[in-house]
């Protein structure tokens, strides 16, 4: 491993204050330009992890819908591959980063998310085929509208029912419908029913 010695250079505020203190003349110092800061920004770039934009489409609690991006690590944390957007939407935090079409990003609560839909990639239908329980389900949600589709997930063979699954602690259920994923909220689920 390669350890790089990083040296701190106090700011030209700190250096006058310092030096005034000390009764000493003090020259102000050579500000640092935009460039300089950019070219310092490239050079840190090793310290980001890179990810990738996904689109989706958001249903909110208030009935409106949007389109956006969420950003994807290359890696997943908990299991192989890239991360999907269901490890995102089911990680603990509580505010989401989306990048809209219109080109702004704002912090979502996921809370005020009903559901999240995307087309089905590889990735996903490659982790599809390991999961060995799907149900065909009927799903009504806290604002009336009903989904149909395919319930897929893999549990245990002694609690692998559409109960068990609704009952886990991730915060958004799968649902697949005709090359489409929608990942529900399951606090917005009023019932399902089993076809």
């Amino acid at each position: 491993m390669v350890l790089h010695h990083v040296r701190y250079r106090a700011s030209p505020v700190t250096n006058m204050v310092q030096g005034r203190l000390a009764g000493k003349p003090v020259a102000p110092q050579k500000s640092v330009g935009r460039t300089d800061f950019g070219n310092r920004m490239r050079e840190m770039s090793d310290y980001k992890v890179e990810k990738e934009r996904s689109g989706v489409k958001l249903f909110f609690s208030d009935g409106t819908e949007e389109e956006g991006n969420l950003y994807l690590s290359l890696q997943a944390a908990h299991h192989e591959g890239r991360e999907l957007v269901r490890d995102v939407l089911n990680q603990p935090d509580l505010f989401l980063p989306i990048n809209f079409v219109q080109g702004q990003t704002r912090l979502i609560n996921k809370e005020n998310l009903m559901m999240v839909s995307f087309p089905s990639v590889k990735e996903e239908d490659e982790s599809a085929d390991l999961l060995n329980t799907i149900y065909q389900v009927d799903i009504t949600l806290d604002n009336r509208a009903r989904m149909e589709g395919k319930l897929v997930f893999l549990l245990p063979a002694h609690s692998s029912r559409v109960k068990d699954y609704l009952n886990q602690a991730e915060a958004f259920v799968e649902l697949r419908k005709n090359g489409e994923i929608y990942l529900i909220n399951r606090k917005h689920i009023i019932s399902v029913e089993e076809k």
